[in-house]
């Protein structure tokens, strides 16, 4: 059976993530040799602490989330798992690069730590998932709030889930319409940065010069990024550049990337790779007869355990 790995994005983060990921399995070590030689001892103590991670910026959180995501990448390496393919939602891309083998792992977490440092300079706003409501009333009622602010769909996840970012007041306004008009559930994933909203604009800006000096190698799997949402043949190093500085201030078309995967490999297992279980659950929405497996024990379950079933259960 074919596998597709699937990386989290940063909403994906809670203090522990690195613990459990480091309780899996022993590949995992190299990962956190890999987060000292990048970003020092005393930095990467922040996050490979046994107590739990400190999350104090937005540059913690990235960081966590990808050196978490690489531990359980390394473990599933070290069992033999592979995947023909990949998808990454956000920052997950980035993960996705090294599974494509685009950037080594040194590359992609010094590009991360960068990412995040930009992204704590970004002006305020916020981020708010909207559930149970339609592309088109999510569409309808950011319309309208945009007399407020800027504001728009910054994540087409699946057919009833969508993510809206901008200004906390045109954001705030249109998830109360939206309660109001369509019983929608809605739940602010984050209360800073306007992530893929045009209020990020100079945030790329800022980053795209480490983005143009990345040691970006030719991909050896297929190129999905977020901005698009489908693959991208024959990806040049200008062509992922590109695509990441877009990235930082365009959508994320989550729900086109599952759409493919799903249409060209029905039969494949779909398997989360990195903290938490939000891909994993998202599945459950629209893509219901996909097989869906998860390798983080975000549920008080033994993370070796959890891993070792995981495993045995692909190899089935």
């Amino acid at each position: 059976m074919m596998n597709i790995f699937l990386f989290p994005g940063q909403s994906s983060v809670d203090p522990l993530s690195i613990v459990r990921a480091q309780r899996a399995h022993p590949a995992t070590l190299a990962v956190a040799d890999c987060a000292r030689r990048v970003l020092g001892d005393a930095r990467a103590k922040r996050y490979l602490d046994p107590a739990g991670a400190m999350l104090e910026s937005n540059r913690d959180v990235q960081v966590t989330v990808f050196l978490a995501t690489q531990m359980y990448l390394a473990a599933l390496a070290a069992e033999a798992v592979t995947a023909e393919h990949s998808v990454g939602l956000s920052l997950g891309e980035y993960s996705h690069l090294v599974h494509i083998g685009s950037l080594d792992l040194d590359a992609a977490l010094g590009l991360v730590d960068e990412r995040g440092r930009c992204y704590d300079t970004a002006p305020a706003g916020r981020m708010t998932t909207i559930l149970a409501v339609d592309r088109e009333a999510v569409a309808t009622i950011v319309g309208r709030a945009e007399a407020r602010g800027t504001v728009v769909i910054s994540n087409y996840n699946a057919r009833t889930q969508h993510v809206i970012a901008g200004a906390a007041d045109a954001v705030d306004w249109a998830a109360v319409q939206l309660e109001q008009e369509y019983c929608a559930h809605t739940t602010v994933i984050e209360q800073r940065v306007p992530m893929h909203s045009p209020l990020m604009a100079p945030v790329a800006q800022r980053f795209a010069p480490s983005l143009a000096s990345a040691a970006f190698r030719p991909p050896v799997r297929a190129y999905r990024p977020n901005v698009t949402g489908a693959a991208l043949p024959g990806a040049t190093r200008e062509d992922i550049v590109s695509c990441l500085t877009r990235h930082v201030s365009e959508p994320v078309r989550w729900q086109d990337a599952i759409d493919g995967l799903v249409a060209e490999h029905p039969d494949a297992a779909f398997i989360e790779v990195g903290p938490g279980r939000a891909l994993h659950n998202m599945m459950g929405r629209d893509w219901r007869k996909a097989r869906r497996l998860r390798i983080d024990a975000a549920d008080q379950a033994d993370p070796h355990e959890h891993f070792s079933a995981t495993v045995q259960a692909l190899r089935a």
